[in-house]
């Protein structure tokens, strides 16, 4: 006998593929990065294979897109104080990826008309007011139809499509069955899953204060967004959650039907034959790949049609080794005008010195200042400062 297997025939000394369905449900880390971005797709109740497609079957479904926690919001005028970033919001910022004491400076507004009408227009009627309700989570924001997500599916659609040709050419009436159960096991699984992001707007047409916002991370950088409140409502202040398009019973039904449409594909595709075993691993270690590599390479912001909204970045002032928190707090109220934010949000200790460093900071914005050199004489009133030098 020699040292590996040497043909596809029956015999001792043969290949076997007994174990290739296992692929079938490999690679759910690949795919939990876009798992939101994937059931989102218009493209997602297509049939096809798709690795790991047993992570589609989860009975707790969230209920909203996954914010930044350790982050603090604090609203400029109107007071309002958060502490965590919504998802679509930190799509603009990328917050994980500002470095220590930096400041970024945005202005957000509406694309065009038609946006903000979308989303906050006032209608008279109860009847037109409760449609829009329900039907609001369809204008916001989608996903971009050219995008490498939607490529990946298309592939997935493409190679599935490819092995119902090649099964029905040898004659391999198990393998159509077992690729036609596993295809529609994922399609129900991503339909049973299928959402619209929803974002809350303002309901009133009273006047409000600027919806201006201060963002600080844990690592002492800052964002400062000007925009109208119906803009800031949207991105930062409403809670987003998820509106599926499947809910109670009926998800639980489609659930159900998924699951047992992929045991049957997994029986089956254990019994199809070997050329059929050997092109669907192929297959399944193609699409583990495309999906790997779209975990690795596609960040989220790079998926999702942020257009509903003009983004106009500022300014920034990135981090130096000099940099300090209370150098860059400085700068943030210099380019608000305003102190009130600080106190509102407790960004800084409430002790008198502090207290005192804030008083003077607001009677200096516009002024030539030196924000350190002062906290540092506050913190330490026994030093003196003296041509460039701490002398006790």
């Amino acid at each position: 006998m020699g040292w590996f297997p040497v043909g596809l025939e029956e015999g001792e000394n043969k290949w076997k593929f007994d174990i290739i369905p296992l692929l079938a449900v490999i690679g759910s880390s690949a795919i939990q990065k876009h798992m939101q971005a994937i059931t989102a797709s218009p493209f997602a109740i297509f049939p096809r294979l798709m690795p790991a497609p047993e992570s589609l079957l989860d009975t707790e479904r969230p209920t909203r897109p996954p914010s930044v926690k350790d982050v603090k919001i604090v609203g400029v005028k109107s007071g309002i104080e958060l502490d965590e970033l919504n998802f679509f919001a930190n799509l603009i910022h990328n917050v994980n990826d500002m470095e220590e004491y930096e400041f970024r400076v945005y202005r957000i507004s509406y694309a065009t008309r038609d946006s903000e009408e979308g989303q906050n227009s006032k209608i008279a009627s109860k009847v037109e007011e409760s449609y829009r309700r329900v039907n609001r989570h369809r204008i916001p924001i989608k996903l971009k139809t050219f995008c490498w997500l939607n490529f990946v599916t298309l592939v997935s659609i493409l190679i599935t499509i490819g092995l119902y040709i090649w099964a029905g050419c040898i004659h391999d009436g198990t393998a159509l069955v077992g690729l036609a159960t596993m295809s529609l096991s994922t399609s129900v699984a991503s339909l049973s899953a299928r959402w619209y992001p929803r974002l809350s707007g303002r309901s009133s047409q009273a006047e409000v204060p600027s919806g201006d916002v201060i963002i600080r991370t844990r690592a002492g950088a800052f964002i400062l967004v000007y925009g109208d409140d119906d803009v800031i409502r949207e991105l930062y202040e409403g809670m987003e959650d998820c509106e599926y398009m499947f809910k109670g019973n009926t998800h639980h039904r489609l659930l159900g039907t998924s699951t047992l449409l992929l045991m049957a594909s997994i029986i089956l595709l254990s019994n199809c034959g070997s050329e059929m075993q050997i092109a669907i691993g192929v297959a399944y270690i193609i699409l583990n790949a495309l999906y790997w590599l779209l975990a690795l390479l596609v960040e989220p912001r790079d998926l999702w049609d942020m257009s509903r909204y003009k983004i106009e970045f500022v300014e920034c002032r990135p981090s130096t080794p000099d940099s300090s928190y209370t150098e860059t707090l400085w700068a943030v109220i210099n380019m608000t005008g305003s102190v009130e934010w600080v106190a509102n949000g407790e960004l800084i200790p409430q002790t008198p010195a502090w207290d005192q460093w804030l008083q003077e900071a607001k009677e200096h914005i516009g002024k030539d200042w030196d924000p350190v050199r002062r906290k540092d004489e506050l913190m330490n009133p026994r030093l003196a400062y003296r041509n460039g030098r701490w002398f006790d």
